[in-house]
């Protein structure tokens, strides 16, 4: 039995969620929940613990990540080989998580001293207000209190330290809600904080239903910032209640990202780079490329080629080091893969590789190529969080463009091209967050801010030192001197 933590101990209860194994349907373990009181009860020890932790020298605060980031280091293998266990991520790709997730904490405690260092502002330079010639004017940044973290399934390690790190560092204290499908990866890395110094109280992992643990946390008053990964309706759900309620919200939600690959391009090179950032954790990725838009002269070759490349793909069980892909996270995803399957069949596009469930056991669906896709069909209008490639074809760049502008999403593009003034051009008008030219949708620097534009974010972007501006106030000392 694994337990929820609330304020640094744990949570004994008699009611648990079964936590599944995706690729064997196996429960590898129980975790016990939170009712609406013992989440309240975690609320309040992190605003009673807020002035502990906000008051601790910024040095003590960076100690106990750095701390946290070296335990982490030593216990690498074993975080990896739980986060595959319970989010079905190949082993392979799950200990490079944990590998950005150890270098997150380095960052979040060597940026926080740039980040809040404030300045001072020489308003001698400024006719008024009157007698500026006699005052000191200091600019300083200060945490807003309690924030709410809720993480996603497909990135529990990585999410929860870009949602804890930076605050912890910022001197907010964090109240994170685990996706019920992967909550032993947040329980563990709290643990960990734990062992390293942090104060009891500041931090707690509540694990249980949206509707108890979630609404809790946006409804709580207690509770002044709210960070979210997730999907676009359930971001768009806790924004309006956050902004009604005064409270700060980051919310990284949906996407759809497009691939534009002009006909002057080496396949070569390009379809393995497309193939990866389709395939990678069976496409459970929010910036992984979900829709391919192909010039109609190297159309079919980019096929061939995407077909062979997609063939070589291993499937199979996580743990294993042969591993590519592993399952979807559950059978629920299954159906949905399915149902974006025979939509696009039913309105005239072919299935030239997969489309179908994989094994008997396990939440396992085959790498899938769609081809002669339009704008009409669900796989090229929503996000597809699962391994689907609808490919399309386009004649010019101005239709490229249409397409990749086509849904509501914006969080990341990318464009292959040997041309760089054009590639440019097209970035100018993809409205996305971010826009790879000549490599993968799956970029991220975890220092950097990271987010999407129409309805992939809202109220700032995900990242180390936007995440500790977001998430603290400016304030402004005047001293008079006169």
């Amino acid at each position: 039995m694994k337990y929820s933590i609330i304020g640094g101990e744990i949570l004994k209860s008699d009611e648990y969620i079964n936590v599944i194994n995706p690729s064997t349907e196996e429960v590898i373990e129980k975790v016990t929940i939170a009712n609406k009181e013992k989440t309240r009860e975690a609320i309040d020890l992190a605003y009673d613990s807020f002035k502990i932790l906000s008051n601790m020298p910024l040095k003590d605060r960076c100690k106990i990540l750095i701390k946290a980031s070296e335990t982490i280091e030593r216990r690498k293998e074993e975080i990896a080989r739980l986060l595959a266990l319970e989010a079905g991520k190949p082993i392979k790709d799950a200990r490079i998580e944990v590998i950005r997730t150890i270098n997150l904490f380095k960052i979040a405690a060597e940026e926080v001293r740039f980040v809040l260092e404030g300045k001072i502002p020489r308003v001698d330079a400024y006719e008024y207000p009157p007698g500026n010639e006699n005052r000191i004017v200091m600019e300083i940044r200060e945490p807003i209190g309690v924030v709410g973290a809720i993480l996603p399934f497909n990135f529990p390690v990585n999410s929860f330290a870009h949602k804890v790190a930076p605050n912890i560092a910022t001197g907010n204290t964090v109240v994170v809600k685990p996706s019920s499908s992967t909550p032993l990866s947040a329980i563990e890395l709290a643990s960990i904080l734990y062992e390293c110094g942090l104060p009891k109280g500041s931090l707690s992992v509540v694990v249980g239903p949206s509707s108890v643990v979630g609404e809790e946390i946006i409804e709580n008053k207690k509770i002044s910032g709210i960070t979210f990964t997730g999907s676009t309706n359930t971001g768009l759900y806790i924004a309006s209640k956050a902004a009604a309620r005064g409270k700060r919200f980051m919310m990284e939600m949906g996407g759809s990202d497009p691939v534009i690959v002009l006909d002057d391009v080496d396949l070569s090179k390009v379809v393995p780079v497309t193939v990866r950032a389709r395939f990678e954790y069976a496409g459970q990725n929010c910036n992984a490329s979900k829709r391919f838009f192909v010039h109609e002269k190297i159309y079919e070759k980019f096929i061939e080629f995407y077909k062979e490349n997609t063939s070589k793909i291993k499937v199979g069980d996580p743990l294993s080091e042969y591993t590519d892909m592993g399952p979807l996270i559950s059978s629920e995803a299954l159906k949905q893969m399915q149902e974006y399957v025979n939509d696009a069949l039913n309105k005239g596009s072919k299935i030239i590789f997969g489309g179908k469930r994989l094994y008997d056991k396990g939440f396992f669906f085959s790498p899938t190529i769609i081809i002669d896709t339009n704008l009409d069909m669900r796989c090229m209008r929503e996000e597809v969080f699962g391994p689907i490639a609808p490919i399309a074809r386009f004649s010019n760049i101005e239709e490229a463009i249409e397409f990749a502008n086509s849904v509501d999403y914006g969080l990341q593009a990318a464009i292959f091209t040997s041309d760089l003034k054009k590639a440019l051009k097209i970035a100018k008008e993809i409205k996305s967050g971010s826009v790879m030219i000549n490599d993968s949708t799956r970029l991220r620097w975890d220092a950097l801010p990271f987010g999407g534009v129409k309805l992939s974010g809202l109220g700032g972007r995900e990242g180390v030192r936007t995440t500790i501006i977001n998430m603290t106030e400016p304030k402004i000392i005047s001293i008079n001197l006169a």
